[in-house]
This record gives C-alpha cells, structure tokens and sequence, in this order.
C-alpha cells in the first residue's frame, strides 16, 4: 500500500527492535560492543536468508566448554565467576529434545547460533 508506511519489503526480521528496547545507555554501548565483533551485523536485525541451516558449520565446542563459560567467566560488574546456571538450562534443554531448528551466521572465526525452541504448552496440555 503506497503511503501506508509499511515497509514494502517481505522481509522477516528474527526479533526486530531489540536495541531500540535497551533501557540504558551502558546497555547500549556494550551491545554495540559485541556487533562490532560481528562486522556490524545485528542478528535481531537480520532475516532468516542470511542464516545457514547446516550441522556442518557449527561451532566445534564441547559441553564441558560451555559449562566452564557460563559459570566461570568474570562477571563484567563484580569480577567474581558468573554461575549463570539459567543458560546451562538452555543446554539441558537442548539435549532433552526442546530445539527443534539452529541457525549458524559466520563470521571468520566467529559464530552466531541462533536455535528455535519447541513450545511447552503442546506438550503438556491439560
């Protein structure tokens, strides 16, 4: 629709608006922070095309690496070991069956996994 304002492309974006939604200009700044690492690129920006769906190209890290990054990674405002239990969730859930798609952006030697996630109420209706 001409002078709708709605974009013309059909273009999906993954999670759009998200840095838009930071609240705080640290926030801001530490997020730009990391795009930079990515050549600029902003995976809540992007959409689906530019993703692989490829088993091939995905990082090659053990869950012992993932571990030992979630829970002993300095924490950037204490300095004290993360023990960010929460994500290791994330992997428990990954292994029980829950993601059913994973997207890999590479970047050089850098990686960007993006997984979908089954929704729990399919499953566990009452």
């Amino acid at each position: 629709m001409a002078g709708s304002g709605a974009p013309t492309s059909k273009k999906r974006l993954l999670l759009g608006g998200y840095f838009a939604s930071l609240q705080d200009t640290d926030g801001k700044e530490r997020y730009l922070e990391k795009l930079s690492m990515l050549d600029g690129f902003d995976p809540y920006e992007s959409d689906r095309s530019q993703w692989l769906d490829d088993v091939d190209v995905w990082p090659s890290i053990t869950h012992i690496n993932l571990a030992m990054y979630l829970l002993y990674t300095p924490s950037r405002y204490t300095g004290e070991d993360l023990l960010n239990y929460k994500s290791l969730d994330c992997y428990v859930n990954f292994v029980s069956g829950w993601v059913r798609e994973v997207m890999v952006k590479v970047f050089d030697q850098r990686r960007v996994v993006l997984g979908k996630i089954r929704r729990y109420m399919q499953y566990h209706k009452h």
